[in-house]
């Protein structure tokens, strides 16, 4: 056997590894399982950990390796996501486990491609090694691993290690060290256009800044790629400007912030903006459409362009100059919540009104082929107990008991009920945070404390109503929805208020006749004011 081999690029000493050249590293992970991508992924890791200590390998030779290594467990990383978010439930053991192995495989690439810049191309000191190309992929390659760390974090609402922050820093500080921050490199053959450190670095940064936590799983990956998408439209100075409202400090292991009227005057600090990356998504907001409904999304399509308005909406809200905050102060709380959750449910507890026009309504949908049920003690679901930790005027903070939240997501309705109430309210989730380990936390935004139930038969839009078209036979039958009323604090019949309806109910500009007791009154419905996976808020107006 030959003591020397002419390995990757030259000659060279073979270092002491199984894995001594690029050739041998593709046979090694030629034996992976393919239908197991945990365990696939869990044997990369270690690859990668035992390529990175091994002494003897030459610069370029175990950057080469370590390519090899990342390119093959990408698609293990991708199998495990893609199940992830096809199925992710807060409190589900393999659920998290597919998050923790991608986040696993991704801190052991960030520190071996920063150990490879550091000791075997020494990027911190004066006699570094190695051409800018083979730099610049190890460069990107490294950041990009350490900024999918921050993604993972996010898709399980656990929060982002200072680790992972400071060791980000560190490989942009090296760039700028070398002179190499806005150096443009192509270090993944599928991605098409090049990137630069610079976008490397800002691409995590306007990531954390976006709310994630108030963001679906699937949601958090579609802002990942709008963020991907226009990284090189943000904006980095060291100086702070009006539009530059965020910062980091490069000498610190600290998440971004938002700095307000002291900006921090160090020289490692710097500060960033979406630059016209807003402008971009105003844009990709207006070639959509202005009110799409949930559950448009159509076979094979990844996200529907409900999912795509919603998450445009959301990061122009919070990259703008009108970022939103909690206005109301929060008191620690120590009670029970009982929680019931879909539309169904809440139309049946909440208060119920209009139902002299029963019988017509339940012929309809007898017709239709359609059970109805409308009586509280029919609900054949037992609401769960939650505890109460922190209240405010218009929210409740909660914790998510194991042996619950199944069904809990971002965006969810729900009926809520305080132990010492007999009313129930409508809320929505708006948060979640897992960071406890395994407690988690969620916020639920109130939408209203007076909700109410009642019937609307649609008549037609002005000027087509149903009414003018029902045929002297008798054989026209009007179509009823069910909708739960939102009236909050304030809300009058003259300012007009809200809805929540099923999505495939809703159609805008209809005129419909609220059934309320003995009197009816015509109202208009208007646009969009929210939405969920089975839930159109609307606004209307009384005609």
């Amino acid at each position: 056997m030959l003591k020397w081999l002419k390995g990757f690029s030259g000659g060279g000493e073979k270092p002491d590894h199984p894995m001594y050249s690029v050739r041998e590293t593709e046979k090694l992970l030629a034996d992976l399982p393919e239908t197991n991508p945990g365990q696939a992924l869990d044997e990369i890791v270690t690859w990668i950990e035992s390529v990175s200590l091994t002494p003897g390998y030459r610069p370029e030779l175990r950057a080469a390796v370590l390519r090899v290594l990342e390119d093959t467990g990408l698609r293990f990383e991708d199998a495990l996501l893609s199940q992830y978010l096809s199925g992710a439930r807060i409190h589900d053991h393999r659920s998290r486990d597919r998050c923790q192995k991608s986040f696993a495989f991704r801190a052991a690439l960030s520190e071996a491609y920063l150990t490879c810049l550091v000791d075997d191309f020494g990027v911190e000191g004066e006699a570094r090694t190695g051409d800018e190309e083979e730099l610049m992929s190890v460069l990107c390659r490294g950041m990009r691993s350490t900024a999918m760390q921050e993604k993972v974090r996010h898709l399980s609402y656990q929060g982002v290690d200072n680790q992972v922050w400071g060791r980000l820093y560190r490989y942009y500080r090296a760039a700028e060290m070398a002179k190499l921050e806005n150096r443009s490199a192509k270090p993944y053959r599928a991605e098409q256009q090049p990137t630069t450190p610079q976008q490397e670095l800002l691409r995590p940064l306007m990531l954390e800044i976006s709310a994630l936590e108030s963001l679906a799983p699937e949601h958090v990956e579609l802002a990942s790629r709008m963020v991907a998408r226009n990284a090189g439209s943000f904006s980095i100075a060291s100086t702070s400007s009006a539009a530059h409202q965020y910062c980091i400090d490069l000498g610190q292991a600290v998440s971004p912030f938002q700095y307000g009227d002291a900006p921090p005057a160090v020289p490692t600090a710097r500060f960033f903006g979406p630059g016209s990356g807003i402008d971009r998504l105003k844009e990709m907001l207006d070639r959509e459409a202005a009110n799409p409904l949930p559950g448009d999304r159509k076979e094979g399509q990844e996200f529907s362009r409900w999912d795509v308005v919603r998450v445009l909406k959301h990061l122009v809200l919070y990259w703008g100059s009108d970022r939103p905050f909690r206005l109301n102060k929060r008191t620690r709380a120590q009670g029970k919540i009982y929680i019931l959750h879909s539309l169904d449910a809440i139309r049946r507890v909440v208060i119920q009104v209009g139902t002299d026009q029963f019988a017509a309504i339940e012929a309809t949908y007898a017709e239709r082929g359609h059970a109805l049920s409308l009586a509280a003690e029919e609900l054949d679901v037992v609401p769960e107990v939650w505890p109460e930790k922190d209240v405010s005027e218009n929210g409740v903070g909660v914790e998510v008991p194991q042996k619950h939240g199944d069904w809990v997501k971002i965006g969810r309705l729900c009926a809520v009920k305080r132990a010492d109430s007999d009313y129930w309210w409508v809320g929505v989730i708006r948060r979640l945070d897992a960071r406890g380990g395994s407690s988690v936390a969620a916020g639920i935004e109130i939408l209203s404390k007076h909700p109410s139930s009642m019937w609307l038969k649609l008549v037609g839009k002005e000027g087509q109503m149903a009414s003018n078209w029902a045929t002297s036979t008798g054989s026209h039958r009007y179509d009823y929805v069910n909708a739960v009323m939102l009236e909050s604090e304030g809300d009058t019949q003259a300012s007009g208020s809200a809805i929540a309806i099923d999505p495939k109910e809703y159609v805008p500009d209809m005129m419909c006749e609220a059934l309320l007791g003995e009197r009816t009154r015509l109202i208009k419905l208007g646009a969009q004011r929210d939405s969920g996976d089975d839930f159109v808020i609307v606004k209307f107006g009384w005609a």
